[in-house]
């Protein structure tokens, strides 16, 4: 997703707000293509998360973050590409489709589709020149909150984009992911996704 016009430069987010920035790049990269080596070095050595034993999201959410990142130091590089590539790219119909389309109306290039295009334009993000995916893939739309965290939209934007777009379908896709027969590293991915939206969702309830 590209920057809005007005943006004139980033604003200073919270830490909060950066960390969440961060983990929704690291799914939309994840998600988007393979790995890079460099990604999965990068997951590896990461710092665990200090969760509060009095929110169960966040607890679960520091135990799959370490889980990825174990996951991501004992893969190798080729292995996990190979799963990326059997898991989303499969002959035939891939194992996971994640799209808002299919798992919203069971078929591909749908209303989801639209509403999500009518949203990003009014919210002044596009697709990249050159990007093949529609706008309904996971990795779009973990790009454009990643976008809308970073440019300091506030979370009167960021909340009804997420229920709209993400909330409503995200949980059968991960449990879709977790379950697919080739997945080993990816089985971690879904893991952490269900957590993170878990505790996104307590966040931004809370918020409106």
């Amino acid at each position: 997703m590209g920057p809005a016009a007005w943006l004139a430069e980033p604003p200073e987010l919270s830490p909060e707000d950066a960390d969440r920035a961060g983990f929704y790049g690291v799914l939309a990269n994840l998600m988007a293509a393979p790995p890079s080596e460099a990604l999965l070095a990068a997951l590896a050595g990461a710092d665990r998360l200090q969760a509060d034993p009095a929110v169960p999201e966040g607890e679960a959410l520091a135990t799959a973050w370490a889980q990825l990142c174990d996951a991501a130091g004992q893969c190798e590089g080729e292995r996990v590409r190979s799963e990326w590539n059997a898991l989303f790219c499969g002959t035939g119909r891939p194992l996971v489709l994640p799209y808002a389309s299919f798992y919203e109306t069971g078929f591909l290039m749908e209303k989801p589709l639209a509403r999500v295009r009518d949203d990003l334009a009014a919210l002044g993000l596009a697709r990249e020149a050159g990007c093949g995916e529609p706008e309904d893939h996971l990795a779009a739309l973990c790009d454009a909150m990643r976008a809308l965290i970073s440019e300091g939209r506030g979370i009167d934007v960021q909340t009804p984009f997420f229920k709209r777009h993400l909330q409503p379908w995200i949980g059968p896709c991960c449990t879709d992911l977790m379950a697919a027969t080739d997945a080993q590293f990816y089985r971690a991915v879904g893991a952490f996704t269900a957590a993170f939206f878990a505790v996104e969702a307590r966040a931004l309830s809370f918020e409106t």
